[in-house]
């Protein structure tokens, strides 16, 4: 038995972006120029109609342009790894725009960096607040709970994210580590692995804890 997996998180959340299915974060806030399609069930939720695959989050709070800046030099001290300093600036940032889920997804994954847990749960509480089963949120919170050894409450985040947000594949993988190294259930992780793995066939560790689990199972 491997105890040990290496996880993917696809990058700190931007502002202006779209989340595409094959990985990716982010939450467009307000944009007349993104090309979308009908919107698909639940409030915020748009489907591309410019040829690529994948959706936008749509959130209704603006913030103004040196809030925008002052969240880009956040994203740029988070990259550099100086938590400290990202923490503060995106302290304020809630402050001023406390509707807005980039910042407090950002921040609780700081936090996670700087050994926080409990001030990261209640910032991606926030955010699930104010976008239920947001997929970023919801993978990180996941994780949170999966070091905290709550592994049902971890399963059980992913599944309603994965519910709204089928194509958000970091959830798959996620999920399926989860079911092959913490709840002893095979065909739960190799279902989501398999699924990831059509997407994202360039992973190969993925193609390796697939074979593997096919042998365990007999398949």
């Amino acid at each position: 038995m491997r105890w040990s997996r290496t996880r993917t998180y696809a990058g700190w959340v931007l502002l202006v972006t779209v989340l595409p299915v094959l990985g990716g974060c982010g939450t467009l806030l307000k944009s007349k120029s993104a090309p979308v399609a009908k919107e698909a069930p639940g409030p915020g939720l748009s489907r591309l109609s410019d040829g690529r695959e994948g959706f936008i989050i749509r959130e209704v709070p603006e913030m103004d342009e040196a809030s925008r800046k002052d969240f880009a030099r956040a994203v740029a001290l988070l990259t550099e790894k100086d938590y400290a300093q990202a923490v503060a600036l995106l302290e304020q940032l809630i402050e001023r725009s406390p509707g807005v889920t980039a910042p407090y997804i950002n921040l609780a994954i700081a936090y996670r960096h700087i050994d926080k847990p409990e001030q990261a749960e209640a910032h991606l509480k926030t955010a699930l607040n104010l976008v239920p089963d947001h997929p970023v949120a919801s993978n990180e919170y996941g994780l949170l709970c999966r070091k905290k050894g709550r592994f049902s409450e971890a399963r059980a985040i992913y599944e309603k994210s994965i519910e709204r947000f089928p194509e958000y594949y970091p959830l798959r993988r996620n999920l399926g580590i989860l079911c092959d190294l913490y709840l002893n259930d095979p065909a739960c992780a190799l279902a989501h692995y398999e699924l990831y793995c059509q997407a994202r066939p360039e992973d190969k560790q993925v193609k390796l804890w697939i074979a593997d689990l096919r042998n365990r199972v007999g398949r």
